[in-house]
């Protein structure tokens, strides 16, 4: 016990001091900081009374038991000062219904049996709970009875992470503690799942068991991630490098590689993720102090956490996968790019020359050379547009034409013209039925028999689409800005005046194009994809026409033969029918018309034969009938499809020729 000189104090005190309860407190002298307690202001405590013990943020009062030298009576005293972290330690004791100023006078014990100088020397107050060192129970005596109170403990459990390389984020709990190294607190000793997340390496988990006695260091070292081989970055240099040099060659084998690398990207992406995921750090076996349940919780976050990693890898291939197509598209549009060059020519009106004027078309030929292309174009149909015939008869002058040139390298490197052609009246497109591709300049045998393979890829550029509405407007665009170098002779000045009006209404004027193409030229689309491929659309008619017409005559020459086949058994039923009637007659006859004797007569004759061989004639013909019945019928059916479809063929035959 703390030893203490109180004389004068003690000898004014002692008659009111009580076994169970402390009457009086010196506060004569300051008292000494301790673990718990330390000074507010100055090296020393100070001396407060009971009524001043009362809740104050961070503010402790410690009552302390000091023995006089000569035994007569103990000294208590009272000081206040502030809390110290360790104060975070001490057990806690809640007790209702009494005076907080009573209890902090009430003397605490030990033990149930002691007696009343026995009290504890130390108790500390924060004006709320008592407050006393570990965990013992702690009894105080209450109407004569001695009660017992058990402290609460808080405990902190501290766990440090530490990881190389370091600035990994830490997890756990599903909360995110920091970057390592860290320090957090743990909610028990129960045993923690820790997460360690670096970029570009693999992610760690590990099990982590708290002790309230020290700080738990945990170091993690963290597998760096192979990353995923990408060979998007190389192919583009080498795209970007043959591009600039229009290396066609070089493009070409650059094609051949990424397809070749496409084609077996799948399989070895997949072998490329399950090597790098081969080296995601094992889940740690179960620690002694870890529960099954916790270790179930563990070992799926372990599970979930390497899903998410694989699932990423697998979607960083798919992402390169795709890049790579991308660029597989790249390159050819711009093989098309560096093959193709397309431009203009203008052909006026005196070039031009026109006959046969149909119900919806006429024919024109065209012959044209100036500096840049020599061209000709003979007997080619042209659609009329949204103009009537007797516009286009009576202004022919006002027709002319736009020649479209496709400047491509043949396979002797030289290169090829080819051409397009499109017809205006002013600036109104005349639909062209029928068109042709041709070839000049430097195109050889070879060339031209590539013209096919060509005009497919020339349809699948969107910037170089076969004439279309689209082209038509461009066109347009080209003679407006007058980038043409082809001479106009006078009679074109007035013409031209239509290319330069800008104060026309664009939008009116296609909304009448496209009004007038519903109503007179309703065939025109279907006119327009047969020219695509035949040339013209009245051969297309022709031809189609002349097919339907061979189908017509094929399926009527089938169901004549149908027919014949039909005929010949209907002949075989009347013959037949003949013979049963001669039949019926005979039995008649030999029965002397008694109607018993033909019933009895015709009913075996009717009946199938009992043994093979024998003959009942009855029996024999109606077979014979039934057969030819079936075939007459299957033939009949047959030769009334053949003559449908013979009829249809001809009617379709007979509309195409008349249109």
């Amino acid at each position: 016990m703390k030893l203490k000189l109180a004389f004068f104090f003690l000898l004014a005190t002692s008659a009111f001091a009580s076994k169970w309860i402390i009457n009086s407190f010196d506060d004569s002298e300051a008292g000494e900081p301790d673990n718990y307690i330390a000074a507010e202001s100055g090296s020393s405590l100070r001396a407060v009374q009971p009524a001043q013990v009362v809740a104050q943020p961070g503010r402790l009062y410690v009552r302390q038991k000091f023995e006089d030298l000569f035994g007569d009576e103990d000294v208590y005293q009272i000081f206040q000062g502030r809390a110290t972290p360790a104060a975070a330690t001490l057990g806690r004791i809640s007790i209702d219904g009494i005076p907080y100023a009573t209890l902090v006078r009430m003397k605490m014990f030990y033990s149930r049996n002691a007696s009343g100088d026995d009290d504890m020397e130390t108790v500390y107050f924060d004006g709320k709970d008592v407050l006393v060192e570990g965990e013992a129970p702690i009894f105080i005596n209450l109407n004569g009875r001695m009660e017992e109170f058990r402290p609460s403990v808080s405990r902190e459990y501290k766990i440090s992470i530490t990881s190389t390389p370091p600035g990994a984020t830490v997890s756990s709990g599903g909360a995110e503690r920091g970057k390592t190294p860290v320090t957090f607190s743990a909610p028990s000793e129960k045993t923690v799942t820790v997460i360690v997340a670096l970029e570009d390496h693999h992610t760690a988990v590990i099990p982590v068991t708290p002790d309230d006695r020290k700080t738990v260091q945990e170091t993690v070292n963290l597998v760096k991630k192979e990353p995923l081989d990408n060979p998007v970055p190389a192919f583009r240099t080498e795209l970007q490098n043959a591009s600039a040099k229009k290396d066609v060659a070089a493009l070409r084998t650059l094609k051949t590689n990424i397809q070749r690398t496409l084609n077996g990207y799948n399989a070895e992406s997949k072998r490329a993720v399950d090597a790098i995921m081969a080296k995601f750090p094992a889940n740690p076996a179960r620690t002694g102090s870890e529960s099954a349940e916790e270790f179930r919780a563990r070992q799926t976050t372990w599970t979930n956490t390497r899903t998410r990693e694989n699932n990423a890898l697998v979607e960083q291939a798919k992402t390169i996968f795709d890049e790579l197509r991308a660029l597989s598209t790249e390159i050819d549009n711009t093989i098309s790019s560096v093959e193709f060059n397309l431009r203009y020519e203008y052909i006026p009106n005196s070039a031009l020359m026109f006959s046969t004027f149909g119900p919806q078309n006429f024919t024109v030929s065209a012959n044209f050379e100036n500096s840049r292309v020599a061209f000709g174009y003979t007997n080619g149909r042209i659609g009329y547009g949204n103009l009537s015939r007797n516009i286009i008869s009576e202004n022919q002058d006002d027709i002319h034409a736009v020649l479209k040139i496709w400047d491509t390298p043949n396979e002797n490197g030289k290169y090829a013209s080819f051409y397009d052609l499109a017809f205006f009246h002013n600036e109104t497109p005349l639909r062209t039925l029928a068109k042709g591709t041709f070839a000049s300049k430097d195109a050889t045998t070879a060339s031209r028999n590539t013209e096919r393979d060509l005009n497919t890829r020339i349809a699948r550029l969107p910037q170089k689409a076969a004439w279309d509405k689209q082209d038509e407007d461009a066109a347009l665009d080209v003679l407006r800005a007058g980038d043409l170098s082809a001479p106009k002779p006078p009679v074109v000045a007035t013409r031209e005046e239509a290319y330069y009006d800008e104060d026309e209404d664009d939008d009116e004027f296609y909304y009448g194009v496209d009004e007038h193409d519903d109503y007179d030229y309703s065939r025109y689309g279907a006119a327009k994809s047969a020219s695509d491929i035949f040339g013209s659309s009245d051969e297309y008619l022709f031809w189609t026409g002349m097919a339907f017409l061979a189908t017509a005559i094929g399926t009527g020459v089938v169901g004549y033969l149908k027919h014949t086949k039909y005929a010949e058994a209907v002949d075989a039923i009347e013959h037949a029918q003949s013979e049963r009637r001669r039949f019926e007659t005979d039995i008649a006859i030999q029965c002397d018309n008694v109607q018993a004797c033909i019933d009895n007569v015709k009913a075996y004759a009717e009946s199938p034969p009992e043994a093979a061989g024998e003959s009942r004639g009855l029996w024999n013909i109606d077979q014979n009938i039934e057969t030819n019945e079936r075939v007459r019928d299957n033939f009949n059916m047959s030769r009334i499809m053949w003559w449908s479809g013979a009829a249809v063929s001809l009617g379709i035959s007979i509309v195409l020729f008349t249109w």
